[in-house]
């Protein structure tokens, strides 16, 4: 009669190599730091790097492996069978795209390139890290699908810990975490396995679009980034979406209902990135930081809609430019529901109950986006200076009459390429026709009609 309580030897074999595992934890936990620090240093460089992901082998999992891929018939003594399973750690760059994963694989391939007596490949400045590249990439899988897996060890305090290096896009660890997470790491008996692998190839083929459309926006940002400085769209937009965000709930707050004004938050963060675009770094994220607590302290604010916005005072133009325009919005302030919410918007994050000071802020920056004198720097090459000064002031005033002429909220835009062509027209036109001074006063009239047409097209 056999012994009821004798245990199977793969069990002994199981326990005692979990037992390995769990006593060298903290070794693997120091293996995982240094390792993760290597590969992270390798691709400082690469905005593509999403993530680096690290595991040490689990009880659990160990176990579930030794079983499912038979080790224990491959592997007699508990210290042999870790030194020789390959994912003992698990290091997963996640990057991208699906094309970022053989550019990472050609990275380590270059940087790698030494080799030693056994054939692993190293780089002389890291010789600890040693890596399997002689095997085919991406390898196939089971499903057919392919997956960049390298094998690798790496030696610390005289022990050899392997471990196994993926490389994998956003999708296809997404795919990947389907496939183990959902179908392979579940025990529940399925029937029709040839439905559910139809199934799985068609959420593989999904993603794979996925992932080009991806691509193509994260092109399409990047064009658009270029023609913007770094960092300016990104802290504009932050800006345009605290505005829109706070006054948005405001407005359904106090009226019942709202309008789209994404124009006018636009424009408004358009302007107060103006006002800040020549600080330092660390200036904007703290003139950031305080319009951050100005909308939270706006939003307990009780703000009414319906009343008239004022100015506390006689707005006086710093030149004729100001007044001409700033005389004009004022007409608009509460004539115009679009310039009346502008202005109630900027007015209750720039003024501290005197709207006078900010309105007149907010001309001087209008001012120097229209009347810098950048704009106006061939009529200053081709005249002299006095001459040119005096044909300038003549036209910011021309300018400033046919720009406020329209109740257009767009004219206020220090980006609009339609005002700064005609700008140049204008200076072209008169470089073109008037030799001297006396010749643009004599056809002064002709000037602002040239202005009012081109405005007008």
């Amino acid at each position: 009669m056999m012994n009821k309580t004798s245990k199977l030897d793969l069990f002994n074999l199981i326990e005692e190599t979990v037992d390995i595992l769990e006593n060298n934890n903290s070794l693997y936990e120091k293996a995982v730091l240094e390792i993760t620090s290597i590969l992270s240093g390798l691709f400082v460089e690469f905005e593509e790097l999403m993530d680096v992901h690290t595991r040490i082998k689990s009880a659990s999992s160990l176990k579930e492996k030794i079983i499912r891929n038979k080790l224990y018939k491959l592997h007699k003594k508990p210290q042999e069978l870790l030194d020789n399973l390959s994912d003992l750690i698990g290091i997963m760059l996640e990057c991208r795209f699906n094309k970022n994963e053989d550019e990472f694989y050609q990275v380590i391939k270059e940087h790698f390139s030494e080799v030693d007596e056994s054939g692993m490949y190293y780089n002389s400045k890291t010789p600890q890290m040693l890596f399997d590249l002689k095997t085919k990439q991406p390898q196939k899988q089971k499903n057919g699908h392919g997956i960049y897996r390298i094998d690798g060890y790496y030696v610390i305090e005289g022990e050899k810990v392997n471990f196994e290096l993926q490389i994998k896009s956003l999708v296809n660890k997404f795919w990947s975490d389907i496939e183990h997470k959902v179908i392979y790491k579940n025990n529940v008996y399925i029937d029709n396995s040839g439905y559910i692998m139809e199934m799985l190839s068609a959420i593989k083929g999904n993603l794979v679009g996925i992932d080009k459309m991806l691509q193509l926006v994260n092109d399409q940002i990047k064009e658009k980034s270029v023609e913007k400085r770094k960092g300016h769209i990104d802290f504009e937009r932050a800006i345009a979406k605290l505005i829109s965000d706070t006054f948005i709930a405001k407005m359904s707050e106090s009226i019942g209902f709202t309008v789209g004004f994404k124009k006018i938050c636009d424009l408004i963060s358009s302007y107060i990135v103006n006002k800040y675009k020549d600080l330092p770094v660390t200036g904007a994220q703290a003139a950031f930081l305080d319009l951050a607590n100005r909308f939270d302290e706006i939003y307990s604010r009780d703000i009414n809609w319906e009343e008239e916005l004022y100015l506390e005072g006689e707005f006086v133009g710093e030149d004729r430019f100001c007044q001409i325009f700033g005389d004009r919005l004022i007409s608009y302030m509460n004539t115009d529901f679009e310039w009346h919410l502008f202005f109630l918007i900027l007015f209750q994050i720039e003024s501290d109950n005197n709207n006078l000071i900010s309105f007149n802020q907010f001309m001087r920056t209008l001012k120097n986006s229209y009347s810098d004198k950048l704009l106006y720097k061939e009529l200053y090459k081709t005249y002299d200076e006095e001459s040119a000064e005096m044909i300038y002031n003549d036209i910011t005033e021309f300018l400033a009459f046919a720009l406020s002429a329209t109740a257009s909220i767009s004219i206020i835009d220090s980006k609009n390429e339609k005002i700064i062509r005609l700008i140049d027209d204008i200076i072209s036109y008169i470089i073109y026709n008037f030799s001297s001074y006396d010749d643009f006063i004599k056809n002064r009239r002709n000037v602002q009609l040239f202005i009012l047409d081109k405005w007008g097209e």
